[in-house]
């Protein structure tokens, strides 16, 4: 933490130097998110109840659609 506000600096200058580094930052950002979303629904696809009701039901409770 000593050491923070120098990293901190250090790339501020950097992004106002160069902006594309901070739009290439969130844009692989947003990628990684993605990337984990599609991950996790393939992975716990078999988990979840294959039902034709109208409703999804939690513990003692049915959510009517």
């Amino acid at each position: 933490m000593k050491y923070l506000w120098i990293w901190l600096t250090l790339f501020g200058i950097i992004v106002i130097i160069f902006p594309e580094f901070l739009a290439i930052l969130i844009g692989s950002f947003f990628v990684f998110l993605w990337v984990n979303i599609m991950l996790m629904g393939r992975t716990f696809w078999f988990w979840a109840k294959k039902t034709w009701e109208d409703y999804v039901k939690f513990g003692k409770y049915k959510i009517y659609r």
